[in-house]
């Protein structure tokens, strides 16, 4: 799958954003200036979540100066990121259906069922893999009782839906993966409350050519019924409370971490953009009453980051500077 840097090229070069001028010319002035503060070559890469986490401060300035303005701009930086979070689906899916899924089961393969897999990305190429090998798995939410792998995605997934409240029967293609219940509503009438979630329920599409289906409507801008696809969105800060499941989602991950013997981060960096995970998850691992038996970090620049992951998991560290494709998991897995 593509990397942060080659995403932010793929969203600015889609149908939708190519030939918008000044959408366009506000990038290439916010690349050199990104550059110029990070002390980087202005030919260097920008990555997605980056270009996300520095619009916020443009998107603030331009409010800013709308107080100085005679008349309100009729188009914000806002609006253009909303443009590439959406173009971004549909980015990952394309690249989702050319990926080559051999280098992924090759590391399934060597799954227990009472493994758990933690997930950043927005992918679903560890699910296809299992299911291409008959394998069971869940994604720890509603779906929990199927049984199998536990793949907990941590900020949402290419084939998660947000559809308004509706009976499980009336969408045979999706599974309903998380349905926020209230007591006084659902048995004594009373109002719906205003929090986010509960109009809103997480569905998961069955299949691919179901999934297919959505992202092809998403493109066409073309649908008789309100929705979003449910992914936690770009940058330092996403707002993952209002991604319905979210919090049965971290929690499992919290009670993974805390119990398991044996942990392999699997090129996960913990950069400044998973700020959250890292002051989360190094909480969890630092209350532990024992620690895991064994803790392998498995990233290409594992030696440059072993600080920071150390920092998270502990001192004792075992770091392999390997791409994932390249790594023998049988071997590693000890299986």
């Amino acid at each position: 799958m593509p990397l942060a840097t080659d995403l932010t090229s793929r969203i600015l070069s889609g149908e939708r954003l190519r030939d918008h001028g000044e959408m366009q010319a506000w990038v290439t002035d916010f690349k050199r200036r990104v550059a110029a503060a990070e002390g980087a070559g202005e030919d260097t890469s920008l990555n997605v979540e980056q270009l996300f986490d520095f619009a916020n401060y443009d998107e603030e300035l331009w409010r800013m100066r709308q107080q100085l303005a005679p008349v309100g701009m009729a188009e914000s930086i806002l609006t253009w990121l909303q443009c590439m979070e959406k173009e971004l689906s549909h980015v990952i899916w394309d690249a989702q259906k050319q990926a080559n899924p051999e280098p992924i089961r090759r590391f399934t393969d060597q799954l227990s069922d009472d493994d758990t897999i933690l997930i950043f990305n927005y992918d679903t190429l560890v699910e296809t893999a299992l299911s291409s090998r008959g394998r069971k798995w869940n994604h720890g939410l509603n779906d929990r009782d199927y049984g199998g792998v536990t793949v907990l995605k941590m900020h949402g997934s290419i084939d998660w839906i947000l559809l308004q409240r509706r009976p499980e029967d009336q969408l045979e293609k999706f599974v309903k993966l998380f349905p926020k219940k209230d007591t006084n509503v659902d048995e004594h009438g009373h109002q719906s409350p205003q929090e986010e979630e509960y109009p809103w329920e997480l569905w998961r599409a069955k299949d691919t050519t179901t999934c297919n289906a959505v992202i092809d409507m998403d493109k066409s801008d073309l649908s008789n019924f309100r929705y979003s696809l449910a992914l936690a969105g770009l940058g330092r800060y996403k707002p993952l409370h209002r991604l319905p499941g979210s919090a049965w989602t971290w929690l499992a991950a919290f009670q993974a971490l805390n119990s398991v013997d044996e942990i392999y981060v699997v090129g996960f960096s913990m950069s400044l953009y998973d700020t959250m995970t890292r002051f989360r998850f190094t909480s969890v691992i630092h209350r532990r009453s024992n620690p895991a038996l064994k803790v392998v970090i498995i990233d290409p620049n594992a030696l440059r980051l072993a600080e920071t992951y150390s920092s998270v998991f502990g001192k004792i560290l075992t770091l392999m500077a390997f791409k994932a494709e390249d790594v023998d998991w049988q071997k590693t897995f000890g299986c």
